[in-house]
């Protein structure tokens, strides 16, 4: 009888972990397309080049993009550029034209993004698991992103077809869409990231934002294929000149 009790668990246990490891696979089958791979900007850029050729800015928007400009051209980066200034994160979608490559990793309900630069990490979650867990969210606190957003929140994906539609909110006031526009709470980012070929990834990013934008504007934002190395340790700080830390001291 114990005998028999004791087998049963066993059968129980083996089903159970061949079930789960059944619907790992098809959960992985179910997704049409991997990004998998390490990427690099196929052109280097600091600012996103808009369809239609110019920002749809509000009157507000432009008055911050021309201090902003004024402020880059006197050097007084911790004036307007918080993030840099810091070495903090740049937030999105400004970190998808960091200069440096980055790895996607693809699995099931999420895929994540590395990137070489300070070993910054991006979710995107593709099954609802981390948005159910995600700390704060809704109690008033300093870490409510409702209320003080994040430079990079975790994002929302879902498959259409081949492309991965990825749809973003929750952002912190305090980065920049590049290295000159600036948004504002309510910006709402969303990206079509798609294969174009085996090794030339396609972004093509929605940016909405009715405090700095009188219209939703697009870009696109394109990668090429690298081999898959170890990245070299990458962090900010190692490289700043400590004697004019914080960026203007002692102009």
């Amino acid at each position: 009888m114990v005998c028999t009790r004791y087998l049963y668990r066993y059968a129980l246990m083996l089903y159970l972990a061949m079930s789960g490891g059944v619907l790992t696979q098809q959960s992985i089958a179910a997704e049409p397309m991997t990004l998998e791979g390490t990427w690099k900007l196929s052109t280097p850029q600091t600012a996103f080049k808009p369809d239609g050729g110019s920002i749809p800015f509000t009157q507000k928007g432009r008055q911050r993009y021309k201090e902003d400009k004024r402020l880059q051209a006197q050097r007084k980066l911790d004036e307007y550029d918080y993030a840099t200034a810091r070495c903090a994160s740049p937030g999105l979608p400004r970190l998808m034209i960091t200069p440096e490559r980055f790895r996607i990793w693809q699995r099931p309900s999420v895929v994540t993004i590395r990137f070489e630069w300070n070993r910054l990490i991006r979710q995107i979650d593709t099954g609802g698991l981390i948005a159910q867990k995600r700390v704060g969210q809704g109690n008033g606190g300093p870490n409510d992103e409702a209320l003080v957003g994040r430079a990079v929140p975790i994002s929302q994906g879902k498959w259409e077809g081949d492309t991965l539609l990825v749809t973003t909110e929750g952002f912190s006031d305090n980065t920049l869409i590049d290295d000159l526009v600036p948004h504002g709470y309510d910006m709402k980012l969303t990206e079509r990231i798609r294969l174009r070929d085996q090794d030339t990834l396609e972004d093509r990013i929605t940016i909405e934002d009715p405090e700095y934008f009188t219209k939703p504007w697009r870009t696109v934002v394109t990668y090429t294929r690298q081999p898959d190395e170890i990245f070299p340790e990458s962090v900010c700080l190692d490289s700043v000149n400590l004697e004019h830390w914080p960026p203007g001291k002692g102009q």
